[in-house]
């Protein structure tokens, strides 16, 4: 795939792979209103004021069931006890979203998040296995398809296994693994935390998952037991007083957790799997036998009597440090408004002073959540919370005069008239946002995750995308992925010498699972590239290895200087033996855009290079720009088309989808033929004369010698 023709410069002072038709029409549509949002966003931002958008999502029930049909009159809203103006309303009723997770997103901030969270330090491995089979059955069988899954474990510290993602087939292999296959040789390593293992497994189902529970072990089975093992030395050892501080790092660690899950829109749910800790750590002695409520009788009696150093106080009535961590812990979690739905995973049929619930009943009740213990099946237990989570209003405001300094504001939403048994959930408050060197790296990578799996383009940085599909003679389809990066929007509030730029590139099948990914990080050298780059911007080349298939391919790109990125997104069609069309493909000068491609050692070497016009090579527009009345040359690439003369219509569109008379029209070139294998077929697209400056979607259908009809389309810029 070499070609002298590809030019690539070497502007970079590091640069390393990180580890880690009517449904056209309607397609476009939704892409260009995706621009649309992601323009105006852009819009909002300016050298010395940023505008932020607050999203509160509120969930409203009565009688465990979800009040439907409400309207933004329905509901006021404060922010600091300041009556504020619902600039936007939105509803995700997750019981009449229909299709495939790629398909119009739901609002990051509108779609529930659980993360499951494994407490590896007061849980021994048989209760790990039935919290694996408990959370498997859950996720494959209760959750909506929309909602976005992730996993940790703590064991003497919280540890992300995996990210905020819809990848059924992610979370399956972290839930068998718990992250310990992580530490295998060559095991996948993605920044994102979307990608953890084998992308090339089936959609799962409750049959495939194998028996995680009862006498099984997890994969990594070594290393949990020896972690375990460990764990196991020091509780042995313990006294009260380790133990104690055994809980404080729990609620340390877990207070961490919840510094994380700020950054993560959306009403969330920490699902913590644990047997929980000896409850008189927390409340001291509850005086459930006849024995415990003698030995608390005496012991009043000696305090009654001035004999003080006779008792313990913290034996009686807890530990007061282990009690304020556990508070500040909690509170952390309200602030993020994440709920704990504690999961007793013990296995016991055991009445709560026989167990250590008390201390995961805490976690829950002051965070909204609830207990499941003595449960069959945990998707059951927790039905009535997911069916009044089922439905959320998503109330949007521009708060005022809003300092960049991590502050928290609170926020009350009431519910005007409301019936007597209603209740209203909705986030305590929001944290003003942070300047981005303040953010620690995993909070940028946990916003970044959430933005991707979300795939609703905005951003700050215009970027463009381009996703095609060519069969190579062996292994998966070669596809091309060509982003495009404005760059004075690349380099705007840039102050050192290097931009360390990262890009992000993942594809998505028709169930939301990842299938290939790539990822590169470059410092870019601002004195060499910065003219080069305020001229046009950057232009890099990456690709996948897919097999047939639908894919929603979505890219990110940061500056990691100056926190400002974009993502963008594009439908991808991986044709299969079948005829296909595949995007219009627009040549470009080849000294447009600073031109970089992935490392050689990522390249394929099997496929030939994919885009020619009369036999020529060129590099193709991934935001293809023309002028009203003016003539472009245009490439058409077909596979597996009819053999013999072909011939072709052409559909403008505007963005909300209605059909632009006497757009364009594409002319092919005289005795354009097709044929088996990969067609390409040249000729102009002429523009329509009456064209106003703005984006378009343009269509292309190509009618092959057997009179079979395949279309594609492209967004075009007329200037």
């Amino acid at each position: 795939m070499n070609d002298p023709r590809f030019l690539s410069r070497s502007l970079t002072t590091s640069s390393t792979s990180l580890l880690c038709a009517a449904a056209l029409v309607l397609s476009a549509a939704s892409a260009d209103a995706q621009r649309r949002r992601a323009r105006q966003a852009q819009a909002e931002f300016s050298d010395t004021t940023t505008v932020t958008l607050i999203e509160v999502p509120v969930q409203v029930s009565r009688s465990g069931a979800p009040l439907r049909d409400l309207t933004a009159a329905d509901f006021e809203l404060q922010d600091n006890r300041r009556a504020v103006e619902i600039a936007d309303f939105d509803v995700v009723d997750l019981s009449t979203i229909q299709g495939k997770a790629t398909e119009e997103p739901v609002p990051v901030a509108g779609r529930r998040h659980f993360l499951l969270f494994f407490d590896l330090f007061f849980t021994p491995p048989d209760s790990v296995g039935r919290a694996q089979q408990a959370t498997a059955d859950l996720v494959l069988r209760e959750l909506h398809p929309t909602d976005l899954v992730a996993l940790a474990v703590f064991d003497t510290r919280p540890r992300l296994v995996l990210g905020f993602t819809s990848d059924r087939s992610q979370i399956r292999q972290a839930i068998r693994s718990l992250g310990f296959a992580r530490n295998e040789p060559g095991a996948i390593r993605d920044p994102l935390g979307l990608v953890i293992g084998d992308l090339s497994g089936d959609v799962p189902t409750s049959s495939d998952l194998g028996d995680v529970g009862g006498t099984a072990r997890v994969e990594g089975q070594a290393e949990l037991l020896a972690t375990q093992q460990e764990l196991q030395v020091l509780r042995d050892a313990a006294d009260r007083g380790r133990a104690a501080a055994q809980v404080d790092a729990l609620t340390a660690g877990m207070s961490e957790l919840a510094n994380w899950m700020q950054s993560v829109q959306g009403r969330k749910h920490v699902v913590f799997l644990s047997e929980g800790f000896a409850d008189n750590i927390l409340v001291g002695q509850q005086g459930v036998t006849v024995e415990q409520q003698q030995e608390i009788l005496d012991r009043q009696l000696r305090v009654s009597a001035g004999n003080f150093e006779q008792v313990d106080n913290e034996d009686l009535f807890g530990s007061t440090a282990a009690q304020r961590s556990m508070n500040q812990m909690l509170e952390r979690f309200r602030e993020a408004n994440c709920s704990i739905q504690a999961v007793d995973v013990s296995g016991k049929i055991q009445t709560q002073g026989q167990s250590n619930r008390a201390s995961l009943d805490m976690m829950a009740r002051d965070t909204g959540g609830e207990v499941f213990a003595n449960f069959g099946n945990l998707g059951d237990a927790m039905s009535e919370m997911l069916e009044q989570t089922s439905v959320t209003y998503l109330l949007s405001f521009y708060p005022r005069n809003l300092k960049n300094d991590g502050s928290f504001h609170r926020l009350r939403v009431r519910l005007k008239n409301a019936p007597r048994g209603t209740r209203v959930v909705h986030r305590p408050g929001y944290y003003a946002p942070k300047p981005y060197e303040q953010r620690s790296p995993f909070e940028r990578a946990l916003d970044s995750a959430q933005q991707v799996m979300g795939g609703v383009e905005t951003g700050q940085i215009e970027t463009s995308v381009l996703a095609a599909a060519f069969p190579a003679d062996s292994g998966k389809a070669y596809a091309p992925v060509l982003i495009e990066v404005r760059g004075q929007d690349l380099l705007a509030e840039q102050q050192g010498d290097t931009v360390p730029l990262q890009i992000y590139a993942y594809a998505l099948d028709q169930h939301g699972i990842v299938r290939d990914f790539f990822v590169r990080a470059m410092g870019l050298n601002a004195a060499q590239a910065g003219p080069a780059l305020l001229q046009s911007g950057l232009k890099y080349w990456g690709h996948f290895d897919l097999d047939p298939g639908e894919y929603s391919v979505r890219v990110l790109i940061r500056n990691d200087a100056t926190g400002r990125r974009a993502l963008a997104t594009s439908l991808l069609n991986v044709p299969g033996d079948g005829p296909a069309l595949q995007p219009p493909l627009f040549p470009e000068p080849p000294q447009k855009w600073v031109l970089l491609r992935e490392e050689e050692s990522e390249q394929r070497r099997d496929v030939a290079f994919p885009f020619l016009m009369d036999g020529n090579p060129f590099i193709p527009a991934a935001q293809p720009v023309v002028t009203a009345g003016g003539e472009t040359p245009i490439s058409l690439a077909g596979t597996n088309l009819g053999a013999g003369p072909v011939s072709v219509r052409t559909q403008v569109f505007r963005p909300d989808g209605q059909q632009v008379a006497d757009g364009g029209e594409v002319v092919l070139a005289a005795g354009a033929q097709a044929g088996s294998g990969v067609s390409q077929l040249s000729g102009t697209f002429v523009a329509g004369k009456k064209l106003t400056s703005g984006d378009y979607t343009l269509v292309v259908t190509v009618t092959d010698g057997k009179n079979g009809q395949h279309s594609s389309s492209t967004s075009i810029r007329v200037l």
